[in-house]
């Protein structure tokens, strides 16, 4: 394939705006594309107008190699402040900006462009590479929770997840990674490129959850008539803080667990004692302190509070998706890094990172599944005028290709 359709089709896929919407385009379109080349695909729906996609080629064997990427996109914000259109793809100095460039519609077009090659070359497989491009991943991964129910990913042998995984040199040289300085150095300068990207072999599970506090309301003049909901939420939430403020067990790899309560709501009008107050919290939690403990632990701490007069206190899981650790030993994750350090142009260092994935899902049925996420795009996600830097994403689809071709020879 040549380099000005690889860009025409990274460009096609930023014009079709998927802000929470309209994933079935994108299907739509990457399966005529497949259909073209032969390639076989499935479309699954989560709910109408978001429908997943499913490619697959090769000989079924033992070993399926999944890979992976969403389709949607987050909000663009506020229009004018984008230098340009964000659903125009857009070349300036080396970069193609426009919104999902890097998070993640360039990691979907490289990974489609390289089973498509490999196809068309007629490279021999001794297995099969599946395709699960999913739909709704940046709220509520929906899409991957369908793939899964309905066992799409129960026979996979290893999981690349094409999330962007770079970080621009500049930026990483003033950033606060927890690389000592004078090995950041040595990684810079062995670097040829213009981005320092990361295999990351695990990351933190994501717990979100709501707690409700009910009360009365009454007149703001007579409060002794109500029960002010507001009040009893605080109470809660000075617990909650005790408690993820003291000593958990920490993981290894992981370490300890980040909570951070995101969302505060309570009461109607200012003349009226509120009835009904709630907050909601994110947990980025470990294998040490699972999601289930954690609710299990403030659930506890709620039946002690409503055995106090008047309070009414409930937590309602809204996510509660699992971490995922791969063994950095494995062969696939030792694979991925030979091949990474050959074809990206750098040295290609083990990370992990806070944030999750699709892959919470993907390995619920299989815990050992070794999952890399590695893929073209960088820093710029969710940002105003984000990019991918062209000679990343080229790269990426190279890769990406040789990493399909060592697992499956």
């Amino acid at each position: 394939m040549e380099k000005n359709e690889k860009i025409a089709i990274l460009e096609k896929l930023v014009s079709i705006d998927t802000t929470d919407q309209a994933e079935s385009v994108v299907a739509d379109y990457l399966a005529d594309l497949f259909a073209h080349h032969g390639i076989q695909t499935e479309k699954v729906a989560s709910k109408p107008g978001r429908e997943n996609l499913v490619a697959y080629f090769g000989a079924a064997t033992d070993k399926v190699l999944g890979v992976t990427g969403h389709m949607d996109v987050v909000s663009i914000g506020d229009r004018h402040k984008w230098t340009n259109n964000p659903f125009t793809l857009t070349a300036r100095d080396g970069k193609l900006f426009g919104r999902g460039a890097t998070d993640m519609k360039s990691g979907l077009a490289a990974l489609v462009i390289a089973m498509i090659e490999l196809h068309d070359e007629q490279v021999p497989l001794a297995g099969q590479i599946k395709l699960l491009a999913t739909v709704d991943e940046e709220k509520n991964e929906t899409g991957a929770q369908t793939l899964t129910a309905q066992g799409y990913a129960d026979d996979l042998t290893a999981l690349l997840v094409a999330e962007p995984s770079g970080v621009n040199k500049q930026t990483l040289a003033h950033s606060n990674l927890k690389i000592p300085k004078e090995n950041l150095q040595t990684l810079l300068a062995a670097n040829q490129t213009n981005e320092q990207h990361f295999l990351i072999f695990a990351h933190n599970g994501s717990l979100d959850f709501k707690v409700t506090a009910t009360g009365k309301t009454a007149h703001s003049s007579m409060p002794a008539l109500g029960i002010n909901a507001i009040d009893h939420l605080l109470t809660y939430y000075n617990r909650q803080k005790q408690y993820f403020d003291q000593k958990h067990p920490v993981d290894d790899v992981l370490g300890d667990i980040v909570p951070v309560t995101t969302l505060i709501n309570g009461g109607e009008q200012i003349n009226s004692v509120p009835g009904h107050a709630e907050l909601t919290c994110r947990v980025r939690t470990t294998p040490a302190l699972t999601g289930d403990q954690v609710i299990a632990d403030l659930n506890a701490i709620i039946a002690e509070l409503n055995q106090q007069a008047d309070l009414n206190l409930e937590l309602t899981v809204i996510n509660n998706q699992p971490p995922v650790k791969s063994n950095p030993q494995a062969p696939f994750i030792q694979t991925v890094q030979k091949i990474g350090q050959q074809t990206l142009a750098q040295d290609y260092p083990l990370m992990h990172v806070a944030g999750g994935t699709d892959a919470a899902h993907f390995v619920k049925n299989n815990p050992d599944l070794p999952v890399a996420v590695v893929g073209p795009g960088n820093d710029s996600s969710h940002m105003i005028d984000e990019y991918v830097d062209e000679e990343m994403y080229l790269r990426h689809i190279n890769f990406f290709k040789a990493v399909m071709t060592a697992y499956l020879e």
